[in-house]
């Protein structure tokens, strides 16, 4: 089969289509054959090294990080699952592997996909929808809560958003002026246009924000929570709380979590604030939740544009410019 790998971490996002074989599962797995694959910015990182502190990857590494397909073989455990079922995930972030034709998976981390989805929109949801579920969690949102989300109208806020409002939240998201038409189809109730406002100036007294931006953001961010808000980061950084809640990182792994953490950390407290971090984690229930609740509410996720398998290399540049609107889907198979 083909997979789209990389064979060592490079500053240059660049990967190989290779010949590989089709994995084999065991009794607890299905083999995916793929039908399309998200992508997104988590693979910059894991293609310059930015995330080797949580995932130490074999190489050669197939990339990619969520998916939709169809079962064609299921393990002799499994009992949810049979041949020919239309499904989507998202494999552990330290394994990765949608951008191949086949993938072999844990049943446990598999749903059946939204029945009102292609195979493409499908695939622009699983770690988005994840990622959000799994926030919202850490942050413990109550209804009509104020949140904020930087740049909320790319891959991952044109899942959040929705689902945000969905659970009685005031959603706030910033983007280029081009953003704000789509910010308002999501259903956000307030855009900053970052190119010509300082959300800083215009926003104040938020119970939560979600940080997509990194480190300089959570200090900007930091500012408009009211006190005892909440901020969680997608990739600003681990703090202490994220190392003592994962005991199975080493001793050292936690304290020099702690340690890079500490000036978020410091910050918060300094205000009277909390600062957290997610790395996000595959599961089976939440998509399947998740995908019950897209067909309830009859919504369909933004696509910003979608790439042929062998033009993989100009889908991780687009995503790398951090301007998509909606969601980057590479095609692996034509047929729907």
């Amino acid at each position: 089969m083909k997979a789209a790998q990389i064979s060592r971490y490079s500053k240059i996002l660049a990967a190989q289509i290779n010949t590989v074989d089709v994995p084999s599962i065991t009794p607890t797995q299905v083999l995916i054959k793929i039908k399309a694959a998200g992508v997104d910015p988590h693979l910059v990182l894991a293609i310059t090294g930015k995330v080797k502190l949580f995932d130490h990857y074999d190489f050669p590494l197939t990339l990619g990080n969520d998916l939709s397909g169809v079962v064609v073989e299921v393990g002799t455990d499994v009992l949810d699952f049979k041949v020919g079922d239309h499904v989507y995930t998202m494999p552990p972030l330290d394994k990765m592997g949608a951008f191949a034709e086949y993938v072999a998976v844990d049943a446990a981390i598999v749903a059946k996909k939204p029945v009102h989805l292609s195979f493409s929109e499908a695939a622009a949801v699983p770690l988005s929808a994840l990622t959000v579920v799994q926030a919202l969690a850490i942050l413990d949102v109550q209804q009509e809560g104020k949140l904020f989300i930087s740049g909320g109208t790319g891959g991952f806020g044109q899942i959040a958003v929705p689902y945000a409002k969905s659970q009685g939240l005031f959603v706030t998201v910033s983007g280029s002026r081009s953003a704000r038409a789509l910010a308002e189809r999501l259903g956000a109730d307030k855009f900053i246009d970052y190119t010509t406002q300082d959300y800083t100036e215009i926003l104040a007294d938020y119970d939560y924000v979600i940080d997509t931006r990194g480190a300089s953001g959570v200090f900007k961010q930091m500012k408009i929570l009211k006190s005892g808000g909440k901020l969680l980061s997608l990739n600003a950084g681990p703090n202490a709380r994220f190392a003592s809640q994962n005991a199975h990182w080493s001793t050292g792994k936690r304290i020099l979590f702690t340690l890079l953490g500490a000036p978020f950390d410091g910050l918060a407290k300094s205000q009277r604030k909390s600062y957290d971090f997610i790395y996000v984690q595959p599961n089976g229930q939440q998509l399947a939740a998740f995908a019950k609740y897209l067909e309830e509410a009859n919504i369909t996720p933004v696509i910003d544009s979608v790439y042929p398998f062998d033009q993989a290399n100009a889908a991780i540049a687009k995503i790398a410019t951090g301007h998509s609107q909606g969601k980057v889907i590479l095609k692996v198979d034509d047929e729907e």
